[in-house]
């Protein structure tokens, strides 16, 4: 047995020294430089020039000692970092890749919570303008964050990749990605727009371009995910950016000392199986190509490719070449609904990673960021598998991250700006030769600190001298820059960062919340540069969030203020709209959210009509017996009877039609509550026979006088609990006309009213009779009436904005005199049609309708809220309908349940932020003149 180990700091001490002993020339080095630090440290000299500060006065010398001189991983305070030859950790003693952080709780919803609107606004042209609300939301978070840190919005430097003779630039160092980008907007690619990004650690987290990517694939569609290592290629970092893979794995990497020589490209890490079986395992869901990349060699073996545990391909990996190695791959097609691809080897075989995309246009962004990352390393790959990999990604943009490691090296004078200059230099020239259709991006050095003896936190030398010259070799080279040095604040900003949180102690790795501001300006800096090469389809302006709730909904804010304060108050809420509101799914999403923090008062008003699975989540069913007409008011003539959805089922002699609320629900003791029956009635028409519970309701009243024209009747009947069915039956001798029923508990809280018909336009209910619709309306109690029309108006090519103006306006005008309610406008989805070459176009008046409704909304005293720019704004619905999952509509113009459940989170958001705004006495944002 070994002589045992006594890990204590005395131990420790002496073990470095031997190891310090037995590294040939550098162990006397460092010998003599602990004697030094030992003796200056004891000296009688002022406090900042010792090396081991208070030395004399505190602590034992061993272990102040072991913490300055000892690696890390041997002191048991930072993970071990990978080994690697000269690509040390950018500061001493610290990990090359930031420790996986604690994600934000993913579970949490809408309901749970709902932050104040940020102190920041949302300024024109910095780049927020095509996010979705959600999105918006936290950029606005992290905008207030640039503000407190002093970072800084820094314009991509586009420099020119192509000159004419004369000198004058055809064609800037970033076009063919902004090209590409247009392209996938004006829905005419029907390939991928893939970015691959080179970095260093930084990268290697994914963090920062993570973000990058999700706001990409936001705006523009998501292609996939892209570029995956077989394994987690160090042990430290996330699992995002690779596959999970067995335990035997050979890894080598081209930071190692002895990296895999004329083997691997820009990939950068070589994945051996060693002859045994070994395994990888990927979440593929929403992905249906698969790539393979991997060394074709002599002798070697197979690769097995499962999904959801069948096999479906064996890929052998033998050269064609007995004395060659070389890049290949192996592309598979992946079935439809496929959530799991395994790889499993046999014989020797050495992989380099997969690519998993969804086979459609869209956004495929590729990180491959290695520990220790410089341009030397990835010069080191070989060239050949270097522009092979490239080539067959057919990236449209190549993002060079790297800088802090040479600066690091810099500031220790292990190496030179002439030599850091060259090495960009190479790499620029490579990456342009390779992939000459593509563009470049080179980033700067971020910002960095290190210690001094002392304990003093300064910033460190090189980051700015580094940038400088990666500048200046951008240039050179036609490559596009940013400066994420000056955009993180520049020289200093690291120790701000590190005092308010952002920074990890070694003062070279942000943490995630730094990491997502950097993402945030790099992601900005590219969408300003788009929006000036690109065109507006639409102009017009169309801001996102709640516009004038301050001055619109204040008597609608100060009740569900006093029912949260305790008051057994009701708020009644009436939405009236087309098909997004006859869906019940916005609706649905809506009430639950409110009724949740505000009490449930019941269901409110369901109309008369088929059966509908849309109804089913919110436990609600209707049944026609016998024969029925649904008739609705589309077609009709003006003036007619509807019902409040402008629909009336109309039974022959014997129909029964029944409503159900809360189908399903468990009996529970509630307040008593009441259950409305809306019907019209007919001169000379038998009264229906109608049952609540099952149970015949008293007869009705005669009538003063008999009818001399068809008139809506409301019968209210009390009932109790939270589930009852009310049937109606058409008397024998004559029919029954039923306009839909409505169920209310006697408990304080909100009742939300989905008024909705497939198709309709404000046309649609105007046209209707007013008399008729005033008195249903006033009925159901509304606080606050919701108007959802636009999207049908923006379908009609001969749409006449004036008279849309004019009468949207006075139909408002009139409810809201009929029910003394508040009024909130929802404009337009975004709505587009495909032309005769399949290509998606927006609606022919959709830029009309969006640049009249504010108007409205102005004119009749309205609060406004735009569902087209919480989807995103331009071109939305086209990125909704490829998104994972899928949010939009096949047709253009309608959103899957989740669509609908997302925009609905987004509505009540804002909702909400106002509310909370309100009650600080705050005002919100208006509605300002067009």
């Amino acid at each position: 047995m070994g002589e045992s180990f006594d890990p204590t700091p005395k131990s420790l001490f002496h073990a470095a020294l031997l190891d310090f002993l037995k590294a040939r020339s550098t162990g006397l080095t460092l010998l003599l430089t602990i004697a030094l630090a030992v003796g200056l440290s004891l000296a009688p000299v002022p406090e900042a020039f010792r090396p081991v500060p208070s030395l004399q006065r505190s602590g034992p010398l061993g272990p102040k000692l072991v913490a300055l001189l000892l690696p890390a991983s041997l002191t048991g305070k930072r993970p071990v970092r990978p080994p690697s030859d000269t690509m040390v950790a950018e500061a001493p003693g610290t990990p090359g890749l930031p420790p996986e952080e604690e994600e934000p709780d993913a579970g949490a919803t809408i309901a749970d919570t709902v932050p104040a609107l940020p102190a920041v606004p949302t300024t024109p042209g910095i780049g927020l303008e095509e996010l979705s609300a959600p999105t918006l939301a936290r950029a606005l978070e992290l905008e207030a964050l640039r503000e407190r840190m002093g970072a800084q919005h820094v314009d991509l430097e586009l420099n020119c990749r192509k000159a004419a003779a004369d000198g004058t630039c055809l064609e800037d160092g970033l076009v063919p990605f902004t090209r590409a980008l247009a392209a996938l907007r004006a829905d005419a690619r029907r390939t991928p727009v893939r970015v691959v990004h080179l970095g260093d650690s930084l990268v290697a987290s994914d963090h920062i371009t993570d973000l990058v990517r999700d706001r990409l694939q936001e705006r523009f569609g998501a292609g996939g995910k892209g570029f995956l290592f077989i394994t987690r290629p160090a042990s430290a970092g996330r699992w995002t950016r690779s596959g999970r893979g067995s335990d035997g794995w050979v890894i080598e990497r081209l930071v190692d000392t002895k990296w895999p020589r004329d083997r691997v490209g820009w990939t950068g890490v070589a994945f051996t199986s060693g002859g045994g079986a070994q395994t990888s395992r990927y979440d593929v869901e929403g992905s249906r190509v698969a790539e393979l990349f991997f060394l074709a060699q002599p002798s070697s073996g197979s690769v097995q490719l499962s999904v959801d545990g069948k096999s479906i391909q064996r890929i052998q990996t033998r050269g064609f070449s007995k004395n060659k190695s070389e890049a290949a791959f192996a592309r598979v097609a992946l079935p439809e609904g496929a959530k799991t691809l395994s790889l499993t080897t046999s014989g020797k075989v050495e992989l380099h990673g997969v690519t998993l995309e969804t086979g459609t246009p869209g956004i495929v962004y590729d990180t491959v960021g290695l520990l220790g990352g410089m341009a030397e390393v990835y010069l080191r790959a070989q060239p050949a598998a270097f522009r092979a990999q490239l080539r067959q990604r057919k990236p449209s943009l190549v993002v060079l991250m790297v800088g802090g490691n040479e600066a690091f090296f810099y500031s220790r004078d292990r190496t030179t700006l002439d030599e850091v200059r060259q090495q960009i230099k190479d790499l620029v020239a490579r990456v342009r030769a390779n992939v000459p259709d593509s563009a470049c991006l080179v980033m700067s050095p971020i910002d960095a600190g290190v210690r001094t003896m002392s304990g003093d936190v300064i910033p460190r030398r090189g980051s700015k001298e580094v940038g400088d010259i990666f500048r200046e070799e951008a240039r050179a080279g036609g490559c596009a820059f940013w400066d994420a040095f000056t955009a993180m604040g520049g020289e200093g900003s690291a120790i701000r960062w590190l005092e308010e949180g952002l920074m990890l102690e070694d003062l070279v790795h942000p943490r995630t919340k730094g990491s997502d501001l950097l993402g945030h300006l790099f992601d900005l800096s590219l969408q300003r540069a788009f929006a000036k090469s690109h065109a507006p389809m639409l102009n017009v302006a169309d801001p996102p969030g709640l516009q004038g709730a301050d001055a619109a909904l204040v008597k609608t804010f100060e009740r569900l203020g006093r029912r949260e304060a305790g008051e057994a108050t009701r708020v009644g809420i009436t939405q009236l709209g087309a098909s997004h509101t006859a869906s019940h799914y916005f609706t649905d999403a809506v009430r639950e959210v409110l009724a949740k923090r505000f009490g449930d008062a019941g269901r409110g008003f369901i109309a008369a009509g088929k059966s509908s699975p849309r109804l089913e989540p919110a436990r609600v069913a209707r049944e026609l017996e016998g024969e029925w007409t649904v008739e609705d008011a589309l077609e009709a003539a003006p003036g007619g009877l509807w019902g409040l959805t402008g629909i009336r089922a109309v039974g022959a002699p014997g129909a029964k039609l029944r409503i159900q609320f809360c189908k399903g629900c468990p009996d529970a003791k509630t307040p008593a509550g009441r259950l409305d029956l809306y019907t019209l009635d007919v001169p000379g028409a038998s009264a229906p026979d109608i049952l609540v519970d099952g149970q015949p309701v008293p007869p009705d009243a005669p009538l003063p006088e008999p009818l001399a024209a068809p008139t809506v009747r409301i019968r209210s009947f009390p009932v109790a609990g939270p589930a009852h069915t009310v049937q109606v039956s058409a008397p024998t001798d004559s029919g029954v006309t039923v306009l839909g029923a409505s169920l209310e508990h006697d408990t304080p809280g909100v009742v939300l009213d989905a008024l909705g018909l497939p198709g309709a336009t404000a046309f649609t209910l105007r046209d209707m009779d007013a008399a008729a619709v005033d008195a249903q309306l006033t009925s159901r109690r509304p606080d606050l009436l919701v108007f959802w029309y636009g999207t049908n108006e923006a379908h009609l090519p001969d749409l006449d904005a004036a008279a849309l103006r004019r009468d949207y306006t006075a139909l408002i005008s009139r409810l809201r005199k009929a029910t003394s309610a508040e009024c909130l406008l929802l404009g337009p989805t975004d709505r587009l049609e495909q032309d005769a070459s399949g290509q998606w176009k927006e609606a022919p008046a959709l830029a009309s309708v969006l640049g009249t409704l504010p108007q409205v909304a102005k004119d009749a005293g309205c609060a406004y809220w735009s569902p087209r720019a919480a989807m995103g704004g331009e071109r939305a619905m086209l990125r909704w309908k490829h998104s994972q999952p899928v949010l939009g509509h096949p047709d253009g113009v309608h959103l899957t349940p989740e669509g609908y459940a997302r925009l609905a989170g987004a509505f009540v958001r804002d909702l909400l932020a106002a509310y909370e705004v309100h009650k600080k006495g705050q005002p919100t944002a208006r509605v300002e003149d067009n």
